[in-house]
């Protein structure tokens, strides 16, 4: 046993921390910084050493601290028992803060929590511990890896678990490990309308896409369909409406009702029947790149995107250089129609190829597709239905070949097709298609080739390039289903397109881009469209060039080629961008100001100066996010006569077990509903983005990636003061259709700071001990009798040791409530001798 002074103190840490750090005031000293413990060391003195220490009691007594507080600190540094905010540290790796239960002895207990914040596989059902805190699932880690090595650091609020590598939670999961079931139901929406009103009179129009559905026992059921009106012609259209289920056991997905075609070599034509596609997230394949539409907006311009002839986004634009990514594409085989609609009606059309869309074979999953069932055309249309069968199966072949093969038969209908895609080099890939086909009511044959080169030449440098050339008999499936006259119907049929792009990049002169594209129709009809891009970054500004060329046969309104200049300089959160916008027809300049005042609402002011018209535009755009939907509002003016107003409502709703909640992003097939005690407008990050618990405390986090780790973060600033975080972090791993249920626990503490006087008024002495009603130590009196308590309710049973060896009972009262505004609460007591 030793025996030291009171520099001892140093060791202790987290919630001690602050009594200690009143207990140093006390005694006027500094206390001693701890050094981080080495790894060898630890790993060499595995048993545990329980030092027991004695101090010097008159010291103690001559510094008018009481010598019952030597008791409480006669052993080992440890953690005070209960739970504590830490930072971990697993064998040496950084994991961030965490939420750390300690027993009455000090020790660490493994509990669930604290297992998944550090990455560590949960020890099986015999290692299970008595529940150490009711309600948590804790574990004798230690006794199932002997070889485990815990590190406290009390004065740091550090922990350090050194632990064998077969305790680490692997990257990629079994299936069966993954959190499966859940039931929700939700609807998605997003709602535009456009007012414009100019001198040859007015147009309104009006769109509304929703995706209605549920999941239950991992299940998914989903029905998308939208409504559009222009004026008095409206339309609406169901694009589907199906179930579907991943099977892991054949790491497939089963999916029926109306659907569309997917994973095919061939077009994903809509049906209504059955398929079976290979699971994705279980396969761990590459996704596709996806298709992205550039163009040029003339004026706050609404653009319409197309796919078979089905409205797939429809968003309004601002004047100048637009690119929509992200678009949910019905499939990646057939072509893209998009038509930029002007505020004076103008329209520019243009269309994207089906080979530049990213759909090539070598991000797809190996495994077999099949579908069946009955075409189902889009909309009131007068089609042919014909039944059909399909099947499509994909094989690796090594790490730098894919092919692909499929059949597909129906009335009056047969078609085969092969693809492969290559990896000539680590950053070039070669992508080749070739579908056959035969329409046996037309006696008509033929062929569609296609080729795809994608290549980096260097980290300045990337090329790519399409081309797509069908023969006359060739025929899709859609193709035949049309009961027009065979003469109109080819009018708008290609013959062939091309594509080529080409990105440079270069420090002093900047970064560059070009595409091109020319389509050929049956009729001799060509169109090509040239589209360039500029950009530099200088010390204070960004300047960029954006060309638009359209070539070959025009419509009435295409205003054929566009240079658009711009300057944007940033001040702060804000934007200043200056620019020239010309096109065949005339010569506008002006000025935009944008700012994102916060996460919840920015603006954007526009004016615009027409050279040739001698006319001023202005416009306001806002965007709104009032944390649980998106909002846009918008106003235009025009020249003289033209008025235009727009605004938009897009995001998520959500109905489950605990009520309905709102969300203001759509809602995926997999998500998770999180609660966070009930404490509203507490912010949370989400791979979608932010989102805020509402006024029972639930949020959504509207999209989980399937089989793959997804990271939830509550935001600590959000929190009312007098709310700690069990555990602010959460990694969670679902399988796909499971509605995950997470719970960031959370404590409220009241924290107080007391001025205590005896019955005659004068402040209790300093260095006084404060015990609750078990006698477990609580706090020291620091001067003039004030006392700080890190948590403590109404009613709680305080007591002082006084120096004569009584004890006195403190008499106090608290709000009902906490004021969640201040940082601690500061009351008088009464100390009355017991």
């Amino acid at each position: 046993m030793t025996t030291i002074s009171t520099r001892y103190f140093h060791a202790y840490g987290n919630n001690s921390l602050r009594t200690l750090s009143v207990f140093m005031s006390v005694l006027a000293i500094t206390p001693l910084r701890a050094e981080p413990a080495k790894v060898d060391s630890a790993i060499a003195s595995q048993e545990k050493k329980t030092a027991s220490v004695s101090f010097d009691l008159d010291m103690l007594k001559g510094r008018g601290i009481d010598p019952k507080l030597a008791d409480y600190f006669a052993d080992a540094p440890r953690f005070r028992e209960g739970s504590h905010v830490v930072t971990l540290f697993v064998n040496g790796e950084r994991k961030g803060q965490a939420n750390a239960l300690f027993d009455s002895q000090g020790e660490l207990i493994f509990d669930k929590s604290l297992l998944d914040k550090a990455q560590l596989i949960t020890p099986t059902a015999s290692f299970r511990r008595p529940e150490d805190v009711p309600g948590t699932e804790s574990y004798d880690f230690i006794k199932a890896y002997p070889n485990t090595v815990v590190q406290l650091q009390p004065g740091k609020e550090e922990v350090y678990l050194i632990v064998p590598t077969e305790t680490l939670k692997p990257l990629g999961q079994e299936v069966g490990q993954y959190d499966t079931g859940g039931t929700a139901a939700l609807l998605n929406y997003n709602l535009i309308g456009v007012n414009s009103e100019f001198s040859s009179g007015s147009s309104e129009f009006r769109s509304v896409d929703t995706v209605a559905g549920f999941n239950a026992g991992d299940w998914i059921f989903r029905s998308r369909q939208t409504y559009t009106s222009q004026g008095s012609n409206s339309r609406a259209e169901h694009l589907y409406a199906y179930g579907q289920k991943t099977f892991s056991d054949i790491s497939s997905i089963v999916q029926g009702g109306q659907i569309n075609i997917s994973n095919s070599i061939f077009a994903g034509d809509p049906i209504t029947g059955v398929q079976i596609v290979p699971e994705t997230g279980l396969r761990q394949a590459a996704q596709g790149s996806g298709a992205t539409v550039e163009g040029i907006a003339y004026s706050t311009a609404r653009v319409e995107v197309r796919q078979n002839n089905a409205l797939i986004h429809t968003s309004v634009v601002p004047a100048g250089p637009f690119s929509l990514t992200n678009l949910q594409l019905l499939s990646s085989n057939s072509d893209l129609d998009v038509t930029v609609i002007e505020a004076d009606g103008s329209r520019q059309t243009f269309s994207i190829p089906a080979a530049s869309l990213g759909g090539g074979t070598l991000g797809s999953a190996p495994g077999f597709s099949f579908a069946a069932g009955q075409y189902r055309p889009y909309g009131d249309v007068d089609s042919k239905k014909p039944t059909l069968l399909t099947g499509t199966g994909t094989w690796q072949l090594d790490s730098k070949t894919n092919i692909t093969a499929g059949l597909m038969g129906a009335s009056d209908y047969q078609a085969a097709g092969w693809a492969t895609d290559h990896a000539l080099t680590p950053a070039t890939t070669l992508g080749l298609r070739q579908l056959v086909s035969t329409a046996n009511e037309e006696n008509a044959r033929g062929t569609q080739i296609s080729a795809s080169l994608n290549t980096v030449v260097n980290d300045r440098l990337s090329l790519s390039f399409s081309a797509t050339q069908s023969t006359e008999g060739y025929r899709d499936l859609v193709d035949t289903t049309y009961t027009t006259d065979e003469s109109d119907w080819l009018k708008g049929r290609y013959r062939n397109q091309y594509t080529a792009s080409m990105g440079w990049t270069n420090k002093t002169l900047g970064g560059f881009r070009l595409s091109h594209s020319y389509s050929t129709l049956f009729d001799d009809t060509s169109t090509q469209r040239l589209v360039g891009s500029w950009s530099k970054n200088f010390k204070r500004a960004n300047v960029s060039l954006n060309v638009q060329k359209s070539m070959g046969e025009t419509g009435p309104y295409d205003t054929g080629d566009a240079v658009y200049l711009s300057v944007s300089v940033p001040i702060g959160g804000r934007t200043v961008r200056t620019y020239v916008n010309a096109d065949n027809n005339r010569t506008r300049t002006g000025a935009t100001f944008n700012e994102q005042v916060n996460d919840n609402f920015g603006y954007r002011l526009q004016a615009e100066r027409d050279m040739t018209d001698r006319e001023t535009d202005m416009s306001v755009m806002t965007n709104i996010l009032p944390r649980y939907t998106q909002a846009t509002l918008g106003y235009s003016r025009s020249g003289k006569d033209t008025t235009t107003y727009n605004g938009s409502l897009s995001g998520g709703i959500v109905a489950h077990n605990d009520g309905v909640t709102f969300t203001p992003y759509a809602v995926d097939d997999t998500f998770s509903i999180l609660s966070v005690g009930d404490i509203p407008g507490v912010k949370i990050s989400t791979p979608q983005g932010p989102v805020w618990t509402d006024f029972s405390g639930k949020a959504v986090a509207p999209s989980l990636q399937a089989y793959s780790n997804n990271r939830l973060e509550i935001a600590p600033s959000s929190l009312p003061r007098n709310v700690d975080i069990v555990n602010g972090f959460k990694e969670v791993q679902a399988g796909r259709g499971a509605v995950k249920q997470v719970d960031f626990g959370v404590v409220s503490s009241r924290r107080v700071l007391m001025t205590a006087k005896d019955l005659n008024g004068q402040p209790l002495d300093k260095g006084l001990v404060v015990v609750d009603g078990q006698k477990q130590y609580l706090s020291t009196v620091a001067g003039n009798g004030q006392i700080f308590l890190s948590n403590v309710e109404p009613g709680t049973q305080l007591l002082v040791s006084l120096a004569n060896g009584k004890s006195c009972s403190l008499n106090y009262k608290l709000a009902d409530k906490a004021d969640t505004s201040t940082y601690f609460e500061a009351v008088d007591a009464l100390c009355k001798p017991i």
